[in-house]
């Protein structure tokens, strides 16, 4: 009976983002609900090379304390194609605040056929070409974890049954495909910066098959900025070394890529060896790392709504101030409309009486000041002869919510003899008091600053329309 060996279990480059394909047990132990899928061509170039294609799903319930998971793929070398489909349960025990322990089976089905057309025979009539060469057969992989913090550590057994698939029954010899247990074990260690949005992950796993086949090493690391994408580099042992880069392109769908450089003795005749990954998180992981994502997309539409009300808060903040200020001048101007009252009454009777004093003087010093108060401004800057609410820069006394407020402060300001005018912003709805317009902020300004010319002893700011 002649036998042949060869890679059994397909090889990922990109496999540190779905690691229950290996290990059962790491089945909903992070990143929440997870859909990956991959697809790697490995030495193109190279007639009969490996192809596999792969999709995982896994997720977790009740707290997180069960993970499961369907894993399934197709793995094509040379005239041997199989495929296969596996359902992963983990069950993961806390046995302190950061630390877990996780054991996990996966029962599966593997599908093998030989492409019996492609072998190439002397005798094109060999019995054992004859028969249908596919079959299937149960499988079951096992596994456990250890997560502490930051360190993980990993055992598993792939192929656990290692089940023989029986193509014939029908010779002395039947024509068989024996899958081959094999053992793996992996451990890691996450270095995090600024609170996790960066890790750095050194990791190292051993592949061995027994039958005289040596162990397989693979050892690399990760730099994941969770913001952006990730980076990587893997050597593995007598095969090849691979370079891997992936684009986060939302906090839920990354894309990567791996490269591998042959490095064993027939690294000059293989061809090129590409990978492409494409995973999609569905749910929340116990971090939360998507509430994380979903809070810092608010506080960066919060802070474009802050930066577009910073102008409206200070002007409401100002017509508050306006408003007391203006209450405060009605109240004193009250208070001298009743005095003024007093003095009149008091001068008449004294009229009345024959007697004199120097009540009325008091009482004709009391009138509003002298016209003129605003010269030394042109006519086309004064309030009187704008438009109100065209372009221009005005030199503005107050700002309120409603025009009552707005049109108390223009009764102070006549009353000092300085003639304004009001217009309310469509923009924020408030109501602006001026006294000038001008064509350029540099006049505006000055004027403002000089609280024109000395004649105003409140506080001025200009107001741009364009």
């Amino acid at each position: 009976m002649a036998s042949a060996s060869a890679q059994q279990l397909p090889l990922y480059s990109l496999g540190f983002f779905a690691p229950q394909i290996t290990n059962p047990a790491r089945s909903g132990a992070k990143d929440g609900a997870v859909l990956t899928t991959a697809h790697r061509q490995q030495w193109m170039g190279v007639e009969g090379a490996p192809e596999t294609s792969m999709l995982a799903f896994n997720s977790a319930l009740n707290k997180e304390k069960v993970g499961f998971g369907l894993y399934a793929y197709n793995d094509v070398t040379d005239i041997v194609h199989r495929s296969a489909v596996y359902g992963n349960y983990a069950y993961h025990v806390q046995l302190a605040d950061n630390t877990s322990l996780s054991f996990g089976l996966g029962l599966g089905y593997v599908s093998n056929s030989l492409d019996m057309a492609s072998i190439r025979v002397k005798n094109a009539d060999d019995p054992y070409l004859i028969p249908a060469n596919n079959g299937g057969s149960l499988d079951l992989n096992a596994g456990i974890h250890l997560q502490a913090s930051g360190f993980g550590l990993g055992i598993s057994a792939p192929q656990l049954l290692a089940p023989a698939i029986s193509y014939s029954k029908n010779y002395d010899e039947p024509v068989q495909y024996q899958l081959v247990r094999h053992y793996t074990a992996q451990a890691q260690y996450d270095v995090e910066w600024q609170k996790g949005k960066m890790v750095l992950t050194p990791l190292v796993a051993v592949r061995a098959v027994g039958l005289g086949i040596p162990a397989q090493v693979d050892a690399g690391a990760l730099f994941n900025m969770k913001e952006f994408g990730y980076v990587g580099a893997m050597y593995r042992s007598n095969y090849a070394v691979t370079a891997q880069a992936g684009v986060h392109l939302t906090p839920l769908i990354s894309v990567g890529y791996g490269y591998d450089f042959s490095t064993n003795t027939y690294a000059t005749s293989l061809g090129t060896t590409h990978e492409f990954m494409l995973t999609y998180r569905l749910g929340n992981n116990k971090a939360g790392e998507r509430m994380e994502a979903e809070i810092k997309r608010l506080k960066d539409a919060q802070r474009k709504q802050m930066d577009q009300q910073e102008n409206f808060i200070n002007e409401k903040f100002e017509e508050f101030r306006d408003e007391i200020r203006t209450s405060q001048k009605a109240e004193l101007e009250k208070q001298k409309a009743s005095i003024a009252a007093d003095v009149a009454k008091q001068t008449a009777a004294n009229a009345a009486k024959g007697g004199t004093t120097t009540a009325s003087a008091a009482a004709s010093g009391s009138s509003a000041p002298a016209s003129g108060a605003m010269e030394g401004f042109k006519a086309e800057n004064l309030a009187a002869n704008v438009a109100p609410g065209s372009p221009g820069f005005y030199v503005t006394a107050g700002v309120f919510s409603t025009k009552e407020n707005a049109t108390k402060l223009q009764g102070g300001l006549k009353a000092k003899g300085i003639p304004s005018e009001l217009f309310q912003d469509k923009g924020n709805n408030m109501y602006y008091v001026y006294i000038l317009k001008f064509k350029s902020y540099e006049e505006a300004e000055a004027v403002k600053s000089n609280r024109l010319n000395g004649r105003f002893d409140g506080k001025l700011w200009v107001k741009v329309i364009e």
